[in-house]
């Protein structure tokens, strides 16, 4: 609890320097690029399209960031509702919600790990992303600010507008969801 709280006043300290100091901003984007990057790609699941929209949402925090007040939330719910945002516009914008087509994932497999487990782990990703398309976008959207930004469900319902408990409840239901898409879908193979 103490190590939170002085990450936040660290943050905040950040945060506040940044807005008078916009270089400063270049700590912010290094501690949230990754975050916010997986988070955009999981979404529109496009390597370039990621890049930029990541792009664009790290400017539009930049632009945005003397109107940020640090008495109405955390930041990285600020951030991550910007960047949620944008990739909503882009969606607009494209008048389509594509997902991952199977064969990108088949062609980015991960050079570390052997064949069979890499054979095994993109099975298993394949499933997920077939099981994770049968949910509802609302669904899918809670579940990669959950899993993807790696954000707690305080700050999913700053960013949704959705209380705590209830986005606890949605992914509550949302994991049971998958759960029984794949076991039905592994009893059928």
């Amino acid at each position: 609890m103490q190590s939170d709280l002085r990450i936040m006043a660290n943050e905040i300290q950040l945060v506040v320097r940044a807005q008078c100091e916009p270089v400063a901003f270049a700590e912010i984007y290094d501690h949230y690029f990754p975050d916010v990057y997986k988070y955009v790609l999981y979404r529109v699941r496009d390597p370039q399209t990621a890049d930029d929209l990541t792009a664009q949402t790290f400017e539009r925090a930049l632009r945005d960031l003397k109107d940020y007040d640090v008495k109405r939330g955390v930041f990285g719910a600020w951030l991550f509702g910007i960047t949620r945002n944008v990739v909503n516009q882009y969606f607009r914008r494209q008048k389509r919600f594509e997902w991952l087509p199977l064969e990108w994932l088949r062609s980015h497999q991960s050079s570390e790990p052997g064949p069979e487990e890499s054979a095994a782990m993109n099975e298993m990703t394949v499933r997920l992303l077939d099981a994770l398309a049968q949910l509802e976008e609302r669904e899918r959207d809670l579940i990669a600010l959950k899993f993807a930004a790696g954000l707690n469900n305080r700050q999913i319902a700053e960013i949704t507008g959705l209380t705590p408990g209830n986005v606890g409840v949605i992914l509550y239901r949302s994991v049971q969801r998958l759960r029984n898409i794949l076991k039905v879908e592994e009893s059928n193979a």
